[in-house]
């Protein structure tokens, strides 16, 4: 039969098989993706870009023909009037001539006409020509007039085409490139050489279409490895983007002309709204009451109210005062959490200002 058991010593039991059940296992930290948000560069925009010069052109000889001499070489500083390449001068040259000598002929059929043109005046004058013949002899000796005229345009527009066969520099400045080599057949306009005018230098950066709107006109620009600025204004911002990389070409004049072209140089140009912070739209999270994102302070995440200034394709600005310089928040899975759990940060990256 069962052995009775006091109150107090069932009571003991309980305890016992309490003590000996095994624990619950704790709940593990939630892993989340997090980014620091830092104190960048001073509330600055930089941009890296080359230093190009402010007016570039293509070069290429106003007539046809063959490439016989290449006087110069990319990177090569010229003055204004130098030689860079010839043309066969042969053609040019029979040209002209063939010119010159239809010049000397109309100026021999209008000696003849004004001489028939005086002598019908003189008939006229005495009776012995009818005025009809004179205005025939008239006309025949200005048409002669006229027929020198064009001649002499010829010969002078020929006697040109000459002097295009030898293509020179129309500007102080530097070869950046030459297209073509001797024994090559160019034609009349083809592109045959580059050259960067002396004078203005400017930094061209690209631009996401992101920040066109709130552009700075003006900034510093630093060299590569140089920490001396120079002072930057914004000339022209480009108005289609480029097709492949859907930026936009701009440019600032720098305040020094002895750059080298082809020069690294980054600007650095000041935010619109300097206290504000970008933080990826992932991060935002709106429980019913208003926008915030996930603070991590200890390993726990703490809820924290925030303005949105703007909203981009992949980020929002995020209102002064919202978050602070070395505030970790978290920037995926924001959905999941709860105000106080337990977190383990992964994959930390910055955010910039």
């Amino acid at each position: 039969m069962p052995v009775p058991i006091s109150r107090p010593a069932a009571i003991l039991v309980a305890f016992a098989l309490v003590a000996c059940a095994p624990k619950a296992p704790e709940a593990q930290p939630q892993l989340v993706r997090t980014a620091l948000v830092g104190e960048g560069a001073g509330g600055a925009i930089r941009y890296t870009g080359v230093v190009r010069s402010r007016t570039e052109s293509d070069l290429g000889f106003r007539v046809g023909g063959k490439v016989v001499q290449r006087l110069v070489d990319p990177g090569q500083q010229v003055r204004r009037g130098q030689p860079l390449l010839r043309l066969d001068p042969s053609d040019l040259q029979l040209a002209a001539n063939a010119s010159g000598e239809q010049l000397r002929s109309a100026q021999a059929q209008a000696t003849q006409a004004r001489a028939e043109e005086a002598r019908m005046a003189r008939l006229l004058e005495a009776g012995a020509a009818s005025r009809s013949a004179y205005d025939l002899a008239l006309a025949t000796a200005l048409s002669a007039e006229a027929a020198v005229s064009a001649a002499r345009s010829n010969a002078r527009q020929a006697g040109n085409q000459a002097d295009y066969g030898t293509l020179v520099a129309d500007a102080d400045g530097v070869v950046t490139e030459v297209l073509v080599q001797p024994g090559q057949v160019v034609g009349a306009g083809m592109v045959v050489a580059r050259l960067a005018r002396a004078g203005s230098r400017e930094a061209a950066v690209a631009v996401p279409e992101t920040q066109l709107a709130t552009l700075p006109r003006a900034g510093r620009a630093f060299l590569y490895a140089s920490d001396a600025p120079i002072q930057a204004q914004l000339r022209e911002v480009a108005g289609v983007a480029d097709p492949l990389t859907r930026t936009f070409d701009a440019r600032y004049v720098l305040s020094r002309t002895d750059l080298p072209l082809g020069a690294t140089v980054t600007v650095e140009l000041p935010r619109s709204t300097p206290h504000q912070q970008e933080v990826p739209l992932g991060a935002l999270h709106d429980p019913g009451a208003g926008p915030g994102v996930w603070v991590v302070q200890a390993n726990r995440v703490h809820f924290r109210r925030v303005a949105v200034a703007r909203l981009g394709e992949e980020t929002a600005s995020i209102a002064a005062g919202s978050l602070n310089a070395g505030d970790r928040i978290v920037i995926l899975g924001a959905h999941l959490l709860r105000d106080g759990q337990a977190v383990r940060p992964v994959d930390a990256v910055a955010v910039r200002p």
